[in-house]
């Protein structure tokens, strides 16, 4: 009842300020949207790009088109056209979207005062779909970041951008959710939802508050085929921030390697969630200064980690050689590692013939831990209707341990089995990858 009151009174102080001359709160957003608008630029890149799709991929078509394996067909003069946000008008940089601008041959930049300017790739990241790019002209008008971490689900915002090549448009709408990950969009995903109308033209514009501060930057909408409709998606600028000012400086973004991934899984015998290490790749920095399959992950660096999503961005800003400390939980007691991030691209072996000189390998050496040493049996038959395949083993998969004992015979295998009490976790290695499989 009381919600449904606030609900009234709120619906009653729009209805009073729609018959007012706009005042107030009208009146500071658009004065905000105002300097918003100076600060959203209009960008067309031209571009050269591969002309695939399933049609094209399909060996019977090439056939029919004469195509041989191996060519493909490069559309020239391609236009992509998208939103971009300058964030300093002194030096002329602009964030927007990797797509926006990926392998372009020259890039436009239409202002808000109607000047056409040509800019520059700073540099650009396609795992979190960011660019930076850059203009020479005097006049410029940047927006500030905003704190996107202060935003809460209701939160009235406002996108700024050029939906179907009209520049400098506003919607406005509010806050539809936070943290949203798993959606198979980038390879790096912590997405502010939005109800604010966004189109074709959007990416790469601006998320803000009444204030004209930059609460993250414009990915997108769900592909048509969702049938999505007030939904959209915004990059939190605390995120992008870190991204564009490592840009900035490098040109690039260079990942530290942890070797490690984790997941939402239940501890103990109170129910409660914990960040679980679920994959560990054998040889890497985790496994070999002492993470262990199974181990709840409390905190990175001192900071709360509550999804999956939060951990491998946090980890993903990064650099190589950078010292982290891992708060964790194992057999219920606290324990806090340090640990050193390696170098993604140096992580390969030596190939033992010219025909693997292109492949990158990984053999544990000397492991310090049991699930990167194939010591149990290798699964030779996994039938696909059996509960094992739908957990996700498979054939060649070796299993080095049931619920975290060594499964070093088919005696204590059975043994192992018949002790478990619900809920079985098998320790599998696979490719030089430990996994942890867990079976209801």
């Amino acid at each position: 009842m009381q919600n449904f009151l606030r609900f009234l009174l709120a619906a009653a102080i729009c209805v009073a300020a729609s018959s007012a001359p706009a005042s107030g709160f009208d009146a500071g957003f658009s004065d905000s949207l105002a300097r918003v608008r100076s600060a959203v630029v209009g960008i067309s890149s031209t571009a050269s790009r591969i002309l695939t799709n399933d049609f094209l991929d399909d060996a019977n078509v090439r056939k029919i088109l004469g195509l041989p394996d191996g060519v493909l067909i490069v559309q020239s003069g391609a236009i992509v056209t998208g939103s971009g946000v300058i964030i300093d008008s002194e030096h002329g940089y602009i964030v927007t979207n990797s797509h926006v601008i990926a392998d372009a041959d020259e890039i436009e930049v239409t202002l808000n005062d109607g000047r056409v300017l040509q800019a520059e790739v700073v540099g650009s990241d396609g795992p979190t779909d960011l660019a930076v790019i850059k203009i020479s002209a005097p006049g410029l008008v940047a927006l500030d970041w905003g704190r996107s971490s202060d935003l809460k689900v209701g939160h009235f915002v406002a996108a700024v951008g050029s939906p179907l090549g009209l520049e400098q448009t506003a919607t406005f709408g509010i806050v539809s959710g936070l943290g949203r990950s798993g959606l198979g969009i980038d390879e790096y995903e912590d997405y502010i939802q939005t109800d604010a109308a966004l189109n074709p033209g959007n990416s790469g514009g601006a998320l803000v508050n009444a204030a004209g501060e930059l609460l993250g930057v414009v990915r997108g909408v769900p592909p048509p085929n969702e049938g999505a409709q007030g939904i959209g998606f915004v990059i939190p600028s605390e995120f992008a921030s870190k991204i564009v000012r490592a840009l900035i400086k490098d040109g690039e973004i260079r990942r530290g390697w942890l070797g490690v991934s984790v997941t939402l899984s239940q501890v103990g015998i109170d129910a409660t969630q914990d960040l679980v290490v679920d994959r560990l790749s054998c040889n890497s920095t985790a496994e070999r200064q002492g993470v262990k399959l199974g181990d709840a992950v409390t905190a990175l660096n001192g900071h709360a980690v509550p999804t999956e999503a939060a951990f491998k961005n946090a980890v993903s800003l990064l650099a190589p050689d950078a010292q982290v400390v891992l708060d964790i939980l194992r057999e219920g007691r606290t324990l806090r590692l340090k640990l050193t991030l390696a170098d993604a691209a140096s992580v390969r072996s030596a190939p033992v013939h010219r025909a693997l000189d292109t492949v990158t390998l990984a053999f544990p050496v000397s492991s310090a831990s049991r699930a990167c040493t194939p010591n149990g049996p290798v699964l030779l038959e996994v039938p696909s209707d059996s509960i094992a395949y739908a957990a996700g083993l498979r054939a060649g998969d070796y299993l080095t341990s049931i619920n975290g004992e060594p499964a070093v015979s088919s005696p204590r295998i059975q043994d192992l089995l018949d002790a478990a009490d619900g809920k079985v976790s098998f320790d599998i290695l696979r490719a030089g990858i430990a996994y942890r499989i867990e079976v209801p």
